[in-house]
C-alpha cells in the first residue's frame, strides 16, 4: 500500500535484532504451504451452569475475511475464545489439520475486546513485546501512514482509540495465518475503521484467514466474504453479505392519526409492532422496508407520519424520531 509505514522496519521506532531481515506479508505467504484452513467441530462451552456455544461447526479457508455477528452475549467472544485456544471447550479445533496448541499458536492472531496493555510501556516497548512472542520480528505490518500515534508515549497516556490502534498492530506481527479480531472497530473514528479494513484487506488478500466478530457486521459488509450469525449458542446463519443484509431488520416510527393501529400492525412486511406514546413502531426485514412504505401509504398514512429508525442491534434503533439520525421517509 503506498503511503504505508512499517513500525517494525523503521529504525527510529524499532531496531530489529542482528541477522534478521524484514519480508512483504506476499514474500512470506509465498514460502508458506498455502493450505491454511481452519475447521471447528461440535465447539461448545459452559460458563457453570450457563451453556454459551452449544456445537460449532464451520470450516474457514484461507485467503477468506469472515464476520461473526450477533447481540452481546450471545457467544462472539467465547467462540473466538475457543479457537484460538485460550478457553477450553469440548469439540475441537484444527489449524491445517493440527489441533489448536503450542504447534499452532504463533500462526494465530487474536485480539480480544478487552486487551490489556501495560500503562507504562510505551507504544514502541510493546510492539518490541509482541514481536518477540510472534517469535517473528522478520514480519513486518504494513499500517497506513498516521495509523499509528507517537510510539514514544506510554500506553496510559493515549486515548482508547490510539491504543487500539497500538494493540491491533502489535498482534498482527508475526505474519499470522489466522487472525482473530473480537470488535476492532471499538473506539475508532471513521477514518482509523477505513484504515483497519485496508489491514485486514490485505492480510485477507496474502492468504491469511480473518474472522473478525461485530455485533451486526454492519461496519464490514463493505469486504466481507461471509457472515456468521450466532443465535443462542448455535450458527443461525452461514452466507454472503448480501443474503445476511436481507436479514437484517430496522424499525418504521409511525404515527397512526385516524388509521387503525391493530391494522397497521398487521400489515404483511411486519415482523413485530409496539406503542411509544403516540407513535407506532414497526420492525421488518430491512428488503421489505419500500413494500412497508408503500402499504403504509396504501393505508392512509402520508410519508410525513413516518420516521425511519435505525437497524436492529444498531446504535441508532433507540434513537427517537426527533433524533438527529432519524429522517422522513421520502
Amino acid at each position: 500500500m503506498s503511503g504505508n509505514v512499517d513500525p517494525l522496519a523503521h529504525p527510529s521506532l524499532l531496531a530489529l535484532p542482528e541477522g534478521q531481515s524484514s519480508t512483504s506479508i506476499g514474500q512470506r505467504r509465498a514460502a508458506a504451504d498455502g493450505s491454511v484452513r481452519v475447521v471447528a467441530e461440535g465447539v461448545a462451552k459452559s460458563f457453570g451452569s450457563v451453556t454459551v456455544l452449544r456445537g460449532i461447526d464451520v470450516s474457514l479457508g484461507r485467503r477468506s475475511l469472515v464476520a461473526i455477528a450477533g447481540s452481546n452475549g450471545v457467544g462472539k467472544s467465547t467462540l473466538l475464545g475457543c479457537l484460538a485456544g485460550t478457553l477450553r471447550h469440548s469439540g475441537r479445533v484444527l489449524v491445517d489439520g493440527k489441533r489448536v496448541g503450542p504447534a499452532t499458536r504463533s500462526r494465530i492472531a487474536y485480539l480480544p475486546q478487552r486487551l490489556r496493555l501495560p500503562p507504562a510501556s510505551s507504544g514502541r516497548e510493546v510492539l518490541r513485546l509482541f514481536a518477540a512472542l510472534a517469535r517473528s520480528v522478520d514480519g513486518r505490518v504494513d499500517v497506513p501512514e498516521g495509523f499509528l500515534p507517537d510510539l514514544r508515549k506510554p500506553i496510559g497516556q493515549l486515548s482508547g482509540g490510539q491504543a487500539q490502534r497500538v494493540a491491533l498492530t502489535a498482534v498482527l506481527q508475526g505474519r499470522p495465518d489466522l487472525v482473530l479480531l473480537d470488535e476492532p472497530f471499538a473506539n475508532l473514528d471513521d477514518e482509523a475503521r477505513t484504515q483497519v479494513h485496508q489491514l485486514l484487506q490485505a492480510h485477507r488478500d496474502a492468504g491469511a484467514t480473518v474472522l473478525v466478530a461485530s455485533p451486526t457486521a454492519l461496519d464490514l459488509l463493505a469486504i466481507t466474504d461471509r457472515v456468521l450469525l450466532l443465535e443462542d449458542g448455535l450458527l443461525a446463519f452461514d452466507g454472503a453479505p448480501a443474503r445476511y443484509a436481507g436479514r437484517l431488520e430496522m424499525t418504521l416510527w409511525v404515527r397512526p392519526g385516524a388509521c387503525d393501529a391493530d391494522c397497521l400492525a398487521s400489515l404483511d412486511h411486519v415482523l413485530r409492532s409496539r406503542r411509544e406514546g403516540d407513535w407506532l413502531l414497526l420492525e421488518c426485514h430491512e428488503d421489505h422496508a419500500i413494500g412497508l412504505l408503500r402499504d403504509l401509504e396504501a393505508a392512509g398514512v402520508p410519508s410525513d407520519r413516518v420516521k425511519i429508525g435505525g437497524l436492529t442491534g444498531d446504535a441508532r434503533v433507540s434513537e427517537s424520531p426527533g433524533s438527529s439520525s432519524s429522517g422522513s421517509a421520502r
